[in-house]
């Protein structure tokens, strides 16, 4: 049987129903390696379902990279995309033979046959995706957060992360960037990264509905636009009516277009956060008592809980495409930023809208009778801006708002020449139409493989180019920080115990999807200043930040002076300190105290001696706990003195907890010792080696180094600073929940397990000098070596040290000349 004619009933059992001619086609190419650079398909196609292609062919071709990542430049649509992917990953796991052949090549067994994780700011990453390199999985995240970490500076990420997540993103995966028009910064990174690689394991896609690629391009042929589903796709109509007015008009006026209608599902879309938010509050107040119940907002700040709710509401399911028509109902509304313009698989009947260039109207016009159902009609507001008095000279290069403006108008003059508009009537203008009518872009930054090496000495804290060029090119624009917030009613007592306690609790209980909210750093300030100013806060703003490099710091805030850098750092602030409005955005003037959303049916927080009588769940008696202790006696003479915790309690233990930065590798921990904990890790590496089917010297190298990556915690020092009192065997897992760094002093095990592997393992045995590197890498540190003398084994002699120092930084330099950055860091991970 054919393979294509194999991935059918598969397709059509996952997805629903049955793929369209390209995807078949497409499918195709996949299992024969074919990847395309590009694959230009119009809006409302299904291009987000390459991932499920590429999931089945993967099953097919082992030689196709086992991890797909999908790049998307909106936050607010990351969750909605991963709900979409786990949905058919969830349909995956009903199908025996996909599910067998899916566990036959990972390492270890998981009731999940593809792993999903999610990586779009705010921390909110569970990292079961990381434990297993060798199980398929799928990675959603922004191209803030993906880029980042594929060029080895992962915001948020520490030491040990930073070259972990640039190994497991760069290598053995393929990279799909949605809508890639929108990004042509990250385009151009990810497909240099491609060429300096050169390597069958790590590919690069866009996925595009507005092509400028001129190579390896994926795109429809005739035929498969003669479908009759694809037809009546590529053909739905639109038909438009321009309105003009001036400016302080223009929110009145798409208020007034949009309640015209009294029936349907209606789409507003405007470009600024706080044009959407007047359109929202306007509408539902004009519509009376039902206003609140047929009026959305989306838009990228929302809260997590916010943006859920929404997507599960009454308005957002009017909006689906494959909805119930037969019946009307009143009209109901839903105002959008940008944050719904792309990968939100929304059909709205009719559509009000202000003026954009071109890239962003065709995007907007695919969420409009998306399957072609209706005949749908678009208003589109627009104002004349005055002339400035001091025109720009035709020497002098134009700003970017002016060529903005420009692209305005052109698209205005263009959509005026059309009766009415489809994805067939957008995908007939010129290659120069387009350029003129397109957003400007920023130009993007050049990357160098020599650059590339510099960035991947992650522990040799050099001078480094803002990474952000890479991702999102160098322009007159300024392209605004952002700042990710969440509310928490601990965060005062935190801020009270230090900023050691504070990385401990938010390592454990990390920022979850339903809490993290984002503002421009430039309004978070302003919010933060407005807050030093309310009665409530006399005392002081109590504030934990986790900034982009993973330090956490508590912090109570008396003036605005005192405000830290904020660009990309996470805000963890009191619920009284209010800054959240009733639709769950940020707002300065929001004053009234906000929920706290943290917990939730897998996680808890609580008070352990307090007398409380809140009612705690079954599964807590084995709960994984991290306990704070929050008063002691200060007094020798009280005689009854009564402990009181704060408790944080997890469901489900979670592995990534042992391999974090934090010192919490304790944590659902049973006592091993050195031997045992040794042994075990290297039957493992071993195991993942085989599944990964590395050549065998790498395999030995991955087991050698596992048998020998926690020797050096035999020192004395170690074993002190651990708590570790035993007159047995040492220990490398314990429950003592502290690391005493006053008494490590700064040594890093990872060093004395170096020197004993490096005299202990012969020059022949094969794999050795990347078991060796692996040894001292497992940390993070090694890249491109230990500096410190504070570092070094203190039971070794100084001259062995110093040897040692030397040839680690030369073994990193010769291995990453070998395997590249990517996959050297791959191997590390």
């Amino acid at each position: 049987m054919d393979k294509i004619d194999i991935a059918i009933p598969y397709f059509r059992e996952i997805v629903g129903h049955t793929p369209y001619r390209w995807q078949l086609r497409l499918f195709g190419k996949l299992v024969k390696g074919n990847i395309p650079n590009s694959v230009d398909i119009p809006t409302g196609l299904g291009k987000t379902l390459c991932v499920l292609l590429f999931l089945l062919a993967r099953v097919q071709n082992p030689e196709l990279p086992r991890r797909v990542v999908y790049v998307v430049d909106r936050r607010a649509i990351v969750d909605q995309t991963a709900d979409q992917i786990r949905s058919w990953i969830n349909n995956i796991a009903e199908i025996p033979t996909l599910v067998n052949s899916l566990n036959h090549i990972s390492a270890f067994t998981s009731d999940r046959p593809v792993q999903i994780g999610v990586l779009r700011g705010g921390l909110a990453d569970d990292g079961e995706w990381r434990v297993d390199p060798a199980r398929p999985c799928v990675v959603v995240g922004t191209v803030d957060m993906i880029g980042s970490r594929i060029m080895f500076s992962g915001y948020g990420d520490g030491r040990s992360r930073r070259p972990m997540h640039a190994g497991l993103l760069g290598h053995d995966c393929v990279i799909m960037l949605d809508e890639a028009h929108l990004s042509p910064a990250m385009a151009e990174l990810i497909h240099t990264i491609n060429r300096i690689q050169n390597h069958k394991k790590f590919q690069s896609v866009t996925l595009t509905a507005t092509n400028t690629e001129s190579e390896r391009v994926f795109q429809l042929l005739s035929d498969e636009e003669a479908d009759p589903s694809v037809y009546k796709r590529l053909h739905a109509i639109k038909k438009t009516e321009f309105h003009q007015v001036e400016n302080i008009k223009r929110i009145s006026k798409i208020c007034e277009l949009a309640t015209k209608h009294q029936t349907g599902a209606i789409a507003v879309f405007t470009q600024k956060v706080e044009d959407a938010q007047r359109i929202f509050q306007k509408l539902a107040k004009e519509l009376g008592t039902s206003g609140t119940e047929r009026v959305a907002l989306l838009t990228g700040r929302l809260r997590g809980k916010e943006r859920a709710e929404l997507a599960n509401g009454m308005v957002w399911r009017q909006f689906l495409p494959f909805r119930e028509r037969d019946k009307e109902f009143p009209a109901v509304f839903l105002v959008m930023t940008s944050a719904g313009e792309v990968g939100v698989d929304l059909d709205a009947d009719h559509a009000v809208m202000d003026l954009t260039p071109l890239d962003s109207m065709i995007q907007r016009f695919g969420r409009i009778n998306r399957t072609g159902c209706t005949q749908a009609t678009v208003d589109i507001v627009y104002s004349e801006k005055k002339k400035k008095e001091v025109q720009e000279t035709q020497s002098k290069k134009k700003s970017y708002s002016k060529r903005l403006e420009e692209a305005r108008v052109n698209t205005l003059e263009i959509l005026k020449e059309q009766p009415e508009f489809s994805p067939a009537v957008f995908r007939n203008f010129d290659r120069k139409t387009v350029e003129k009518c397109f957003a400007p872009s920023a130009n993007p930054a050049r990357l160098h493989a020599e650059v590339v090496e510099v960035f991947a000495a992650t522990s040799a804290k050099l001078p480094l180019p803002q990474v952000s060029i890479y991702l999102r090119g160098i322009s007159d624009e300024r392209d605004p920080p952002y700042s990710f917030l969440l509310w928490r009613k601990d965060t005062e007592h935190l801020v009270d115990l230090g900023s050691d306690v504070a990385k401990q609790v938010v390592t454990f209980f990390r920022p979850s999807a339903d809490e993290i909210a984002r503002m421009p750093t430039r309004d978070t300030h302003k919010l933060i200043e407005k807050m030093l100013q309310r009665p409530s806060l006399e005392g002081g703003l109590s504030l934990i930040v986790v900034y982009p490099s993973g330090d956490v710091e508590a912090i109570l805030l008396k003036n605005k002076e005192e405000i830290p850098q904020l660009n990309h750092a996470t805000l963890i602030l009191p619920t009284k300190a209010g800054g959240l409005d009733s639709s769950g955005q940020p707002s300065i003037k929001a004053m009234n105290e906000v929920s706290d959303v943290g917990d939730n049916e897998d996680r808890i927080r609580f008070k352990d001696g307090d007398d409380s009588e809140d009612k705690l769940p079954d599964w807590l008696d084995q709960a994984v706990e991290l306990r704070i202790q929050l008063n002691k006696p200060i007094d020798d003479g009280i005689e009854e003195f009564k402990e009181t915790y704060l408790v944080y309690a997890l469901r489900h233990f979670d592995p990534t907890l042992q391999s974090n930065d934090s010192e919490l590798t304790w944590l659902g921990a049973t006592e091993q010792t050195i031997d045992e904990h040794c042994s075990l890790v290297g039957k493992a590496a071993r195991k993942i080696g085989e599944a990964l089917t590395l050549s065998n010297h790498e395999i030995n190298a991955l087991a050698i180094a596992g048998c020998w990556h926690d020797r050096g915690k035999a020192r004395s020092k170690w074993q002190r600073a651990a708590g570790i009192h035993t007159s047995g065997p040492p220990l490398a897992k314990s429950k003592n929940k502290h690391i005493r760094q006053e008494i490590l002093g700064g040594y890093r095990h990872e060093f004395g397990s170096l020197v004993e592997a490096e005299k202990a393992i012969s020059m022949q045995t094969p794999g050795r000098e990347l078991a060796l590197h692996l040894i001292a890498s497992h940390h993070g540190w090694a890249r491109p070596g230990f500096p410190y003398s504070r570092q070094w084994d203190p039971e070794a002699p100084s001259i062995l040290n110093k040897r040692l120092t030397y040839e680690v930084a030369d073994r990193f330099a010769r291995l990453q000349s070998k395997y590249g950055p990517w996959r050297l860091a791959w191997l590390e991970a």
